[in-house]
């Protein structure tokens, strides 16, 4: 499995929708990290953004999963792979 490091930024979502979708948003993130998908989230104090390291075979599989967010026509990802230094 490789793991990714993935840069969220959120654009263009007006307050109101943003709440409006918050909470379904919070049931996927919480239905990714039980399958161990989502191993860490780091949210931007200003919520508009977040960084989120991911385990998955490949980036297209990655992309795919973040598809499923209420809030994903407002993201722009940026996925990066780590590697492990040992």
């Amino acid at each position: 499995m490789n793991r990714y490091m993935v840069e969220v930024t959120i654009s263009g979502v007006d307050r109101n929708q943003f709440e409006a979708l918050a909470a379904r948003e919070q049931e996927v993130v919480a239905e990714l990290t039980q399958t161990g998908f989502i191993e860490q989230i780091y949210v931007q104090n200003d919520l508009t953004g977040a960084y989120l390291i991911v385990k998955e075979r490949d980036e297209s599989y990655v992309r795919e999963q973040f598809n499923r967010f209420p809030l994903f026509p407002y993201m722009a990802l940026k996925l990066v792979q780590l590697q492990t230094l040992s």
